[in-house]
């Protein structure tokens, strides 16, 4: 993906992660990169201890860059340091809880790391159910259905599951 130019000094911009392509290509890689991570733990070229090291490491790594101190991305700061965990607050507040009651969700640092970790997780769950294994990642709906979803979540765009239904 080609950086934007600074009109003022032509110089080069870092991608936007607050943009949606930028967003979704981060999110694309951590899912390939996962897979990826998967088979050769299958392969038994990676042991269970480096792998959970690389969730974690990949956990940090979205943290940082989608909270804006990623020096590699640029970002929207009012919207990634204070509006993001917000939304992600009003919207996965009870998903957040379920997968880790310890997390503190008012707390930004707490909550984007739970968030991310709950992400990192639901990739695991995505490979299962989409069968990657036969079915592969590329032209999958389910897997292009997650991308999608978590890049629209962490660019602040609304989707299905923020809406509640009302009972009557």
């Amino acid at each position: 993906m080609s950086c934007p130019l600074r009109y003022a000094t032509k110089r080069q911009l870092a991608p936007n992660i607050a943009s949606y392509p930028v967003a979704r290509s981060v999110v694309a890689q951590a899912v390939h990169n996962t897979w990826d991570r998967a088979l050769k733990v299958s392969a038994e070229e990676m042991t269970m201890q480096e792998l959970e090291q690389a969730n974690l490491d990949l956990v940090l790594w979205l943290q940082d860059t989608f909270s804006g101190a990623n020096t590699h991305f640029s970002c929207e700061s009012e919207f990634n340091e204070k509006r993001l965990p917000e939304l992600l607050r009003e919207s996965m507040a009870e998903e957040i809880i379920l997968f880790n009651p310890a997390a503190d969700i008012h707390e930004n640092e707490s909550l984007m790391f739970s968030v991310f970790a709950y992400f990192v997780s639901e990739i695991y769950v995505l490979l299962k159910e989409a069968n990657v294994a036969n079915v592969g990642l590329d032209g999958n709906p389910q897997v292009e259905a997650f991308i999608d979803l978590w890049s629209l979540r962490l660019t602040g765009a609304p989707v299905a599951s923020d809406f509640k239904k009302e009972e009557y």
